[in-house]
């Protein structure tokens, strides 16, 4: 193969091709190695390689090309960094060796050298995006884990940890059923297989983990499917919340809703018995006064009516009176809560001493009930009578409204 064709390979190939003297400048660059450089050939050949290099980056290749020129062995692939006309920079991944002359001696050297800007800035942004995602992952309240097929541990954050009790390193490589009890660790299998199963995430739900030195955390989880590049199933994801507390709160607040329902149903039973007890008194009240009031109209009044009417001395008068007016005061507040019905009165005589309360006359009254004014005289004296009001000077209308 002649020197043309063999430089028309190197001018067409993709890679970079360079040749440096011993002092470090390009004696031969390709067309790959000057687009890499954003310069054009006449301005790099025998400008030192320094040139295109940070301080650094200058320092690691010459001590590679040292390497190379006291051992005489190529240097396998290895990234360099270059910086272009524009101000850009570009990476690179080369490959050196030494160039000898006819007689064996090092006169200098030959790289080839691969464009990788993009792959490495790519590689970069993805590390910068995990990173931002374990960043996230690490410093949220909600604990993350992602585990394979088998339920085993592959990653925890933080707060994950916390929730066990356990660190990083004592969960990763352990599975899922360590941390449950039997009938958890059944509900979570059926879940995560029916994940696996149908592709489709499962919502929210709650199951019991253990902690560390049994401490148990009731949790709500949310869990999904890991797929690797090929869209195989890997693995499964899941964001869990510690819901202890609140749980404990539900509980707590129920039961005191369950004690005041309690006390609630026993205050109004008490009420109730109460009220039934009032009623009682109220009653016996009544009854106590009626009595009073009846054994006082039936066993005493009638008896002073007949001593009235015996021969007295002005001075057993005197003490007649004074009984029959200690009587009235003893009965009076009795009176008020007496109704007409209290006084056997007849629906008749009932009639006539409402109408007497509504201040009718007797004239009126006869005229409504269509009797006459006699009869009415003589209803009069017999609600008297009954009132214990008979030969009272005192008006009966004023008696009877005392009595409403």
């Amino acid at each position: 193969m002649n020197e043309a064709k063999y430089k028309s390979i190197l001018e067409n190939m993709e890679e970079g091709y360079f040749e440096v003297d011993l002092a470090g400048k390009y004696t031969f660059v390709n067309n790959a190695m000057c687009r890499m450089l954003g310069r054009p050939r006449e301005e790099v050949l025998h400008s030192s390689f320094k040139k295109y290099y940070t301080p650094e980056t200058a320092r690691k290749l010459f001590l590679i090309f040292n390497g190379i020129y006291r051992t005489g062995k190529p240097a396998e692939l290895f990234d360099d960094e270059i910086i272009r006309m524009d101000g850009d920079y570009s990476i690179r991944e080369l490959s050196a060796s030494l160039i000898r002359d006819l007689k064996g001696n090092p006169v200098g050297f030959r790289a080839v050298a691969r464009d990788i800007t993009k792959r490495k800035k790519a590689e970069a942004a993805l590390r910068e995006s995990e990173e931002k995602y374990r960043s996230i992952l690490e410093n949220i309240n909600e604990g993350y884990l992602e585990v394979d097929l088998k339920g085993n541990y592959l990653f925890v954050n933080k707060s994950m940890c916390s929730i066990y009790g356990y660190s990083r390193s004592d969960l990763i490589g352990t599975n899922y059923r360590q941390h449950a009890s039997a009938e958890t660790a059944a509900v979570l299998f059926r879940i995560f297989n029916e994940i696996y199963t149908t592709g489709n995430p499962a919502e929210l739900f709650e199951c019991e983990i253990l902690g560390k030195e049994g401490k148990r955390s009731i949790c709500e989880l949310s869990a999904s499917l890991i797929c690797d590049t090929s869209g195989n199933p890997s693995g499964f994801r899941a964001v869990i919340r510690d819901i202890t507390k609140k749980k404990e709160t539900e509980e707590a607040l129920k039961k005191r809703e369950h004690e005041l329902e309690v006390s609630s149903r026993y205050l109004e039973e008490a009420n109730t018995a109460l009220k039934v007890l009032l009623k009682h008194r109220e009653e016996d009240k009544i009854e106590l006064e009626r009595n009073v009031l009846s054994n006082v109209k039936e066993l005493a009044l009638p008896f002073i009516e007949k001593l009235k009417l015996t021969h007295l001395t002005e001075l057993q008068e005197t003490y007649v009176s004074i009984i029959e007016a200690n009587l009235d005061n003893i009965v009076s507040p009795f009176l008020r809560n007496m109704t007409l019905n209290d006084f056997n009165l007849t629906p008749k005589e009932i009639q006539i001493a409402n109408l007497i309360k509504e201040g009718k006359t007797t004239k009126e009254v006869a005229g409504l009930l269509n009797l006459a004014t006699s009869t009415i005289d003589f209803h009069r004296n017999n609600i008297r009578s009954k009132l214990g009001f008979k030969n009272k000077k005192s008006n009966l209308r004023s008696y009877l409204l005392s009595l409403s």
